[in-house]
């Protein structure tokens, strides 16, 4: 039984292995001569991919036609409410979560529920729920990225350490040859990882900043020696201030890859511009603020479960000089963002003060703001300035109310700076300054996705 059972454990570790190089020989010839070559493409993948939905996702039956704009907007909690009907295996979402939690705290990623595999979301948007992906969808998952990651293709070699929350037996397949991955668990100190890496000696490093810096300071004391050649900040956002501090380190620039459980959403090209993933994923543009939008995603090939005008809580901030149909360096008409900068409450939500409130009567261009008008203050605004207050190294800012603000600071003796400088910001934006009283600064697990600023309560702009 047991070699019965290796057997069948490598027959299907070769067909995956099949599998991914056949879908990223398909990413590596899908070029566009041009944005309306594109556009031609995308269009037709997405009449293929509503018309299926119509037929296979109960949620959509009654959707009268294969167009976008027939499709209703959706968000994680109308999904998570309706879960089994954005399935195409009829899948519970309580069955799924038992799953999920139970595998997550047994570290152990390999389980699965009617034939797909079922991966816990992180939950930092106050909703925990699952995603489901098929044997082929893992598989298009894989070659994509190995194909957009590897700008000199799979035959130049990489030795790839992943550091990740979940890892899963997906790494094992895509390894191989030329190509080795090794996943190493975000749940273990990253002390413990420190010798292992040393031995991989990795060419490319997957992890979120807060791991990143963490690396960064052992390499900086001798305790680390690792020198990849491509570094990607994954799962977080990248604030200038550990960019500079990882890129200084290592030598080498800081790329990103934009993922969540939506979807491959975006990864930086060999210019180190972040591009959209369009040709996996539709994006509309909702605003929110000056140059900034939540996407509003639909999924081309995802097939298990629906991913169909499904708005994100993402605040991405557009480039200035490259928009749609405007190629990048690089070659690719795939748009191009400045940033992510963060989740939708992470933006602060202040009340507009008359000008005798505040020092400066600096009210952000084409907001039109009335006294006492709720205005948001978007979080890299935030980082930037407390960041650059003297002596703090760390900080955690928390909106528990319109008029009350936490704010948390490493070391504590730079406490007082932070605060100036977060009053300083809030006054010179034109709002009114809140409360803002001290906080322990206390890190979380580094499965814990950081959050420098964050509100906690549920309000709306003007």
């Amino acid at each position: 039984m047991a070699a019965g059972a290796s057997r069948l454990g490598a027959g299907r570790l070769g067909a995956d292995r099949l599998g991914i190089l056949a879908r990223y020989a398909a990413a590596r010839r899908r070029r566009f001569r041009d944005r309306a070559h594109f556009e031609r493409w995308q269009a037709a993948r997405l009449y293929q991919a509503l018309s299926r939905a119509r037929r296979v996702f109960p949620y959509y039956a009654e959707v009268p036609a294969p167009e976008l704009w027939c499709f209703p907007i959706v968000d994680k909690s109308l999904v998570t409410a309706h879960f089994a009907h954005f399935n195409d295996r009829g899948l519970a979402l309580a069955d799924c979560l038992a799953l999920a939690r139970r595998t997550e705290a047994m570290r152990d990623f390999t389980a699965g529920l009617a034939g797909v595999s079922i991966g816990l979301s992180s939950g930092t948007s106050g909703r925990q729920s699952v995603f489901l992906t098929s044997p082929a969808e893992r598989r298009t998952w894989a070659g994509t990225i190995l194909a957009k990651a590897l700008p000199d293709g799979l035959w130049a070699g990489a030795r790839a350490a992943l550091i990740l929350r979940a890892g899963g037996p997906l790494y094992e397949s895509v390894g191989g040859g030329r190509v080795a991955f090794r996943y190493f668990d975000l749940a273990v100190p990253l002390s413990e990882h420190h010798s292992e890496l040393d031995r991989f000696a990795p060419t490319i490093l997957a992890a979120p900043p807060q791991a990143l810096v963490l690396l960064a300071h052992a390499r900086r004391k001798g305790i680390l020696s690792i020198a990849p050649g491509r570094i990607f900040s994954i799962a977080e956002v990248l604030d200038p201030h550990d960019q500079s501090l990882i890129e200084s380190t290592f030598g080498v620039r800081v790329d990103q890859i934009y993922q969540a459980t939506e979807g491959f959403l975006g990864i930086s090209c060999a210019y180190g511009r972040l591009h959209l993933n369009e040709d996996l994923l539709v994006f509309e543009r909702e605003p929110v603020g000056p140059g900034r939008f939540t996407p509003i995603v639909t999924d081309l090939y995802r097939r298990t479960q629906a991913v169909i005008r499904l708005r994100l809580d993402d605040v991405l901030v557009e480039a200035p000089d490259v928009g749609p149909g405007s190629p990048c360096a690089c070659g690719s008409v795939l748009t191009v963002i400045e940033r992510v900068e963060g989740r939708r409450d992470d933006i602060l939500l202040l009340p507009h003060a008359p000008h005798g409130e505040r020092a400066a009567p600096a009210t952000p261009p084409g907001t039109g703001a009335e006294p006492g008008a709720v205005r948001p203050l978007f979080a890299d605004f935030v980082r930037a300035a407390i960041l650059a207050a003297p002596g703090v190294q760390d900080f955690r800012v928390v909106q528990d109310a319109p008029d009350l603000l936490h704010l948390a600071v490493r070391p504590a003796s730079a406490q007082a700076a932070a605060t100036d400088a977060l009053r300083a910001l809030i006054s010179h934006s034109g709002l009114r300054i809140p409360r803002i009283e001290p906080a322990a600064f206390t890190p979380g697990p580094a499965v814990v996705k950081l959050r420098r600023v964050q509100r906690t309560f549920q309000a709306s702009t003007s």
